[in-house]
């Protein structure tokens, strides 16, 4: 009998959930961090990167101590809103729907299966971004040419949170200002923070996020903090300042503060420090 790339896909599942269920009954209690209980992602999004919007996977789950979990999973249909944008960029506005069953299994080694109603199996790892943040990524090209429904961000309320200062930064060891800080200051108290620092320029230091080419020339860097793709938003005059700037990489940069508008920090005349 000839067996199909389909077939030997199926199997190769089959097998590593069978493998995972073994690695769950002989692992060491302590060994074993499955997050147990209650997730789910957020019903809505706000994002400025179209591909974000393609990529992301609405999961809402029931994890037993046994690591299998059950629930629904769906897709987000996204608008361009009312037609704001940010330098000519869209900003989408997302929303679940096509809510359908869910099921697999996570393992202890960082890694699961997974089945989705009417789209299939795949594998899958994942990782706890923070004590209440989980991550879910499967392969960016398990539906084919096409990079969707391959990644799940969950909290056990669905409400999306940022991640926390780290500790260096939160005992004042740290000499640099985080990019994260100064947005949670805008947030926080948007008058008060524009009264402190509109106009100044600062070193700051953050993650590389999405980045779009601008139409005179320049570039838009964003910084996100934990589930914010787009806390801050810096302006580079010359592209090439960021030729070799790897996404998800920190960076210190110096900047002049601008505004806050669409709930991020506009940063201008950037540039990157060694």
């Amino acid at each position: 009998m000839q067996v199909t790339t389909t077939n030997r896909a199926t199997l190769a599942l089959a097998a590593l959930l069978a493998t995972l269920v073994v690695e769950m009954s002989t692992a060491q209690p302590q060994e074993t961090r499955i997050p147990v209980g209650h997730w789910q992602s957020s019903g809505a999004g706000t994002y400025t990167n179209f591909a974000v919007t393609g990529a992301r996977l609405y999961l809402n789950i029931d994890v037993s101590a046994d690591g299998r979990f059950r629930g629904v999973w769906g897709k987000y249909f996204c608008t361009s809103g009312s037609g704001v944008s940010v330098y000519g960029i869209p900003i989408f506005n997302c929303n679940v729907t096509e809510r359908m069953r869910v099921t697999g299994q996570f393992g202890p080694g960082r890694e699961g299966a997974i089945e989705l109603e009417q789209l299939g199996r795949s594998a899958f790892t994942w990782s706890m971004i923070a004590p209440d943040q989980l991550a879910i990524d499967l392969p960016k090209h398990w539906r084919g040419d096409s990079a969707i429904l391959y990644e799940a961000r969950l909290t056990p309320d669905g409400r999306l949170r940022p991640s926390a200062p780290s500790a260096a930064s939160a005992a004042g060891d740290d000499p640099l200002l985080s990019g994260n800080m100064l947005f949670r200051e805008f947030r926080k108290d948007e008058v008060a923070a524009l009264r402190k620092y509109s106009g100044k320029t600062l070193v700051l230091e953050g993650r590389r996020g999405a980045v779009f080419p601008l139409s005179e020339g320049g570039v838009s860097v964003h910084v996100p903090d934990g589930f914010t793709s787009r806390a801050l938003v810096l302006l580079f005059r010359d592209r090439e300042q960021i030729r070799g700037l790897e996404e998800g990489s920190k960076f210190r940069f110096q900047c002049t503060v601008k505004d806050f508008e669409f709930q991020y920090v506009h940063l201008d005349n950037c540039s990157i420090l060694p």
